[in-house]
């Protein structure tokens, strides 16, 4: 229903990118590039018709971007999610249409059609304000009220429901006329691999008045650190510390999956310090494809000796030459059991000699 990438569909409106905005603008950037834009782009101040159609677009852009509830249901779903209506926390959000009358928003928010319209006339012709809304029946609108939303691995892994308490003003009475302070459960839907920073709007949640509409309560997502792993995207990273012998000689990583399953991965590679190993599909699920995953990714750590002994260190050297002779499969075998002898002299009783010839020394020791 919704396009998966509605900033770079072709077919989708950028409202950002009509009003030449970055995606994290305030309100006050809108309403000074929609002033800049529609003085600019009025029709009656341009001789070419074809404007009319920019004037309209951008007209539309500021009608949906300075609205807190309309910009979060476009941030989250794109231009069809906001043209075809989505399912939100407490009900079905109805579909955004545009009036069609750019002039209209442009009277609203200039107070006249002036193709000329500035700020400066403003000096001139100041516009007379109530001092009680009520008297002329306007109500305004509170600012939305933003809440972060911390969620752990596991809750976007699986997905589900997630109940936040809230406390506003309520009216009460038959005349509506005082306010209570009253307890009320939010229902968040959270997607499986919902991407952090999304925006989940409550329409008009926030505190009761008889002289202004409720703020909108709206919930930006945030991911909880895990003792293990660090989401990148879709993918899962994890860091596992492993000493030089098994850097060089290979190792079994025991992985302890979100949904409880246990992966055991075999690295065969020297670990160099950039090495990485993908495990495919071992990541978190797609939002707009649950059935689809990304990767695990592991990193590591590699543990460096203190100290080593020169016989030790002199094992190790006649490894690396013999490592650097040939590349057949039988040496390879050998030079791990080289490496591997050091260790195994160690557990030796020391009043047992040792012979020096190290085909001897190796066939006594490690088989």
């Amino acid at each position: 229903m919704y396009c998966e990438d509605s900033y770079e569909c072709p077919k989708c409106i950028d409202y950002y990118g009509v009003l030449n905005l970055r995606r994290d603008c305030q309100l006050a950037d809108i309403q000074k590039a929609f002033r800049r834009l529609a003085i600019q782009y009025n029709p009656e101040r341009q001789k070419d018709k074809s404007v009319e159609v920019v004037f309209g677009l951008i007209a539309e852009a500021y009608d949906v971007l300075s609205d807190p509830l309309r910009r979060a249901v476009y941030d989250q779903y794109g231009e069809k999610g906001l043209k075809g209506g989505v399912p939100g926390p407490e009900g079905y959000i109805q579909p955004y249409t545009f009036h069609g009358e750019p002039l209209k928003t442009y009277r609203e928010f200039f107070g006249t059609t002036s193709p000329y319209a500035d700020l400066l006339d403003i000096p001139k012709k100041p516009v007379k304000s109530l001092e009680k809304p009520e008297e002329c029946e306007i109500k305004s609108k509170e600012e939305p009220i933003i809440k972060p939303l911390s969620l752990t691995l596991s809750e976007i892994f699986f997905g589900g429901l997630k109940k936040m308490k809230i406390q506003r003003h309520v009216l009460v009475g038959e005349d509506k006329a005082t306010t209570e302070l009253k307890e009320k459960i939010l229902t968040i839907h959270i997607k499986p691999g919902l991407p952090s920073g999304t925006k989940i709007a409550f329409p008009e949640q926030g505190d009761q008045g008889p002289t202004k509409i409720p703020a909108d309560i709206i919930f930006i997502t945030e991911d909880r650190p895990h003792e293990i792993f660090k989401r990148d995207g879709n993918n899962l990273i994890m860091t596992v510390n492993v000493f030089l012998r098994e850097a060089l000689t290979g190792l079994t990583v025991t992985v302890h999956t979100i949904d409880d399953r246990i992966l055991r991965v075999p690295i065969t590679s020297v670990i160099t310090p950039n090495y990485q190993k993908q495990i495919t599909g071992e990541g978190l699920p797609i939002v707009n494809n649950p059935k689809e995953r990304g990767d695990l990714l592991i990193d590591f750590n590699i543990k460096f000796p203190v100290y080593m002994s020169v016989e030790s260190k002199n094992y190790i050297k006649k490894a690396f030459e013999i490592s650097s002779d040939t590349d057949s499969t039988e040496d390879t075998e050998y030079i791990h059991r080289f490496l591997l002898a050091d260790k195994i002299r160690r557990n030796v009783d020391d009043d047992v000699p040792l012979q020096r010839s190290p085909d001897n020394e190796l066939n006594k020791l490690v088989c």
